[in-house]
């Protein structure tokens, strides 16, 4: 979980909302630019199944193949959850 809209914390907070809902975190930090627009969600090949219903899950409208991130960067996380403003 990345925190994309640069407000301290958000992205801990939302976090913690996931770990609720049954989902694992493997990380929370920082996306590389702090403007984005929306929420979106990004998949690694093959999750496109798992990364919609995630999606579906938090209501998030953006899912999209990885864009920027390369799989193996992302370790055994099979998607990146980027929240936007």
């Amino acid at each position: 979980m990345l925190n994309g809209n640069g407000r301290t914390g958000a992205a801990a907070t939302a976090a913690s909302r996931v770990r609720n809902r049954g989902y694992k975190i493997s990380f929370v930090g920082n996306a590389p630019r702090s403007d984005f627009a929306r929420s979106l969600v990004m998949y690694k090949p093959g999750f496109a199944g798992e990364a919609r219903r995630f999606a579906h899950d938090l209501r998030v409208k953006h899912v999209t193949p990885l864009d920027g991130v390369r799989p193996r960067d992302l370790g055994r996380a099979h998607l990146v959850f980027i929240l936007g403003a």
